[in-house]
């Protein structure tokens, strides 16, 4: 494994072997491998998984029927693709996942007996998941548990006539994971987009006690990414039941926080100059008792504030009345939109969105695993393609390398803890319990680390997939799984070595330029004279830049794990990044008002003459050249927000 990743491309060809230069990156890389997260346990989510995957199999027993108990709980699985998305969208998330369990079994069952196209499939099973997955920037498994569910049904006894009847478990056992995961509904039916808010409001707080200072930046955009966060939401919230206030009141705070964030942007502080602390601490407590109102206390706010705070603090003082609404009359807030999901879906078939190359580097890598296991004979070969979309989940190449080291390690001693338990020869309800605590132990410990996971992913997988077989040869399973494993990671990690070592470093000046050409058309198509009745809102060209910065931020992500590569160049990158963020966010913002001023067609061509220098700039590396614009950008008076942040992404560009 350690010449393996020694094996790195260099400009004066491959270097074999590990320098003294490599090797603190090496022992650091080992290192982060086996860092414990300190991160809150999911206690709830936790239990609810136990319970999806490790019920089914108990009312199975108590009804006879035991194996189909065991195959309901597959489609618990479902559960694990829970986040904390609003329950309008998770309902339609579990669905698909219960779905597509479903199929991936009935497909594994039909395909049992035809090993070369089972693994054709697979590979695009996977691929298709990774994919949609990706692109809907749904948080979870991906495609691993999808994966799982195929290459199990292709272990089992080959009978396609079977298909529809082990699919149908499965599908029951998905619904029942369905039910966990809308629970929190009846309950607390907006806690999600609660949560976004409320962390949107804490974030914008921390910008305003750092404005004026070096940390003003980075805590901008972190609360930037907030503001999208909040917008997906809410978007995504779905119809409200009459009478709730609720989805009113966050609309109209995440409303008001948008004007929030934009007029303290603006405000000039000089070096050492601070806002008025009571205005984030009001805020902060805003976000604070945005979910429940009657928490809210007024405080005062400055007697005498400076002149240009003064707009702030009056934003700010229209909190009480926000936060303790209940009347159903009064300002509405922002109307939000979501993307239409073809328009997504059709909008990243594109070779240089990262997501798709990334589908289909997993697709091919998981067919060639597949069609290795069964060139090679190898026993329960299901496992091989399994450990190879286990590693090949991780989002950079030293996530990949994490990730073999810890399943790896973490198989062998989870091997020891399943022969401990299948030893004693467990029955029905023994191995239902088990199931639930191995569950529960996993997804309690896995937001720490995933080697520590692994310790209780083993057993579990061992007791799901072994115990109808009635094998009891401790060596034979244990010898078969732990070769599969490391079988797997090994060809999941020279695959992602090989294939995406500098994909991502490489294609980023190019997706820079692409980024600031489409922001330029946005901007073009906002400020010339429009029709009656023309929307930039949800535009072609409003998509497309968002398109170009969703998928710029996901390469600049995937080149921070790539190997080699150059730290110093990428953090010169990382302003260039914020600034076109806000930039994008900027031109959202003239996108929700109908009055827009007109630009003359002389600076509007000056503007979009500035921007087209800056992506050939940002295309070949250099440094921006002076123009008649003038060293610190361009006058617009009617848009001097647009001028300032012109100069803030020239500023970016040239301290590369």
């Amino acid at each position: 494994m350690g010449l393996l990743f020694a094996m790195i491309r260099c400009r004066g060809g491959i270097e074999v072997g590990v320098t003294k230069k490599q090797r603190p990156f090496l022992s650091r890389t080992i290192r982060q491998a086996f860092e414990v997260k300190k991160v809150a346990l999911p206690w709830n989510r936790a239990l609810s998984a136990g319970l999806c995957i490790g019920l089914p199999s108990l009312i199975g027993f108590w009804l006879g029927q035991f194996q189909y108990g065991m195959l309901a709980g597959t489609g618990g699985f479902a559960y694990l693709y829970v986040a904390s998305e609003p329950y309008a969208l998770r309902a339609q998330k579990v669905l698909l996942a219960a779905l597509g369990l479903t199929f991936s079994v009935a497909a594994g069952t039909l395909l049992a007996s035809y090993p070369l196209l089972a693994a054709f499939v697979l590979g695009c099973l996977g691929a298709a998941a990774t994919y949609l997955f990706g692109v809907l920037k749904f948080k979870g498994p991906g495609a691993l548990f999808f994966v799982l569910s195929f290459t199990l049904a292709t272990g089992m006894p080959p009978d396609p006539s079977q298909a529809f009847s082990r699919g149908g478990l499965v599908f029951l056992g998905g619904m029942l994971a369905w039910c966990f995961a809308m629970a929190g509904w009846l309950i607390r039916p907006h806690g999600p987009e609660i949560g976004a808010v409320r962390q949107l409001y804490l974030d914008l707080g921390a910008m305003m006690d750092v404005a004026g200072t070096r940390e003003y930046s980075r805590a901008r955009h972190q609360t930037l990414l907030s503001m999208y966060s909040a917008e997906t939401a809410l978007a995504t919230g779905g119809h409200n039941r009459h009478g709730d206030e609720t989805p009113r009141r966050l609309s109209r705070m995440y409303s008001l926080a948008h004007h929030i964030y934009l007029l303290t942007d603006k405000i000039p502080l000089a070096d050492g100059e601070r806002l008025p602390p009571e205005l984030s601490a009001a805020v902060r407590r805003a976000g604070e008792s945005c979910g429940q109102p009657d928490t809210w206390k007024k405080a005062p706010l400055p007697d005498d504030p400076d002149p240009q705070i003064l707009d702030l603090m009056d934003l700010v003082a229209q909190l009480d009345a926000i936060v303790c609404s209940s009347a159903s009359d009064g300002e509405q807030g922002r109307k939000l939109t979501r993307i239409p999901v073809r328009s997504i879906l059709a909008g990243n078939l594109d070779k240089d969105s990262i997501v798709f190359l990334q589908a289909i580097r997993f697709g091919v890598i998981l067919m060639v695993a597949a069609a290795a296991a069964y060139a090679f004979q190898l026993n329960r070969s299901y496992w091989v393609p399994l450990s190879c979309a286990s590693v090949m989940l991780g989002a950079t190449v030293i996530a990949t390398f994490h990730r073999a080291i810890q399943r790896s390690l973490g198989t062998i001693f989870g091997i020891l803890i399943a022969s401990a338990i299948l030893w004693t020869r467990p029955e029905g309800f023994v191995v239902s319990i088990a199931i639930i605590l191995f569950t529960f132990f996993t997804e309690l410990f896995i937001v720490r680390n995933y080697a520590l996971a692994m310790l209780f992913i083993t057993p579990n997988a061992l007791l799901m997939a072994e115990t109808n077989t009635r094998i009891h040869n401790f060596g034979y399973f244990a010898g078969a799984r732990l070769t599969d494993v490391l079988v797997g990671s090994v060809i999941g990690l020279i695959g992602v070595l090989l294939v995406g070592s500098r994909s991502a470093s490489s294609r980023i000046p190019y997706l820079l330029g692409r980024t600031i050409r489409s922001q330029a058309q946005f901007l073009a198509l906002l400020f010339i004279r429009q029709p009656a009745g023309a929307a930039a809102e949800q535009s072609a060209q409003q998509r497309s830049m968002r398109r170009h910065l969703s998928n710029l931020r996901t390469v600049y992500q995937t080149a921070l794990g790539e190997i080699p590569r150059s730290e110093e160049e990428l953090e010169k990158l990382l302003p260039v990044i914020w600034s076109l963020d806000q930039f994008g966010y900027v031109l959202n913002s003239y996108a929700l008002s109908a009055i827009r001023p007109v630009l003359p067609d002389v600076e509007l061509g000056v503007v979009l003459l500035h921007l087209e220098k800056m992506a050939q700039s940002a295309e070949q590396r250099r440094e921006i050249e002076k123009g008649p614009e003038g060293p610190d950008g361009l006058e617009l008076p009617l848009v001097p927000d647009i001028g300032q942040e012109l100069a803030d992404l020239r500023h970016a560009l040239n301290g590369r």
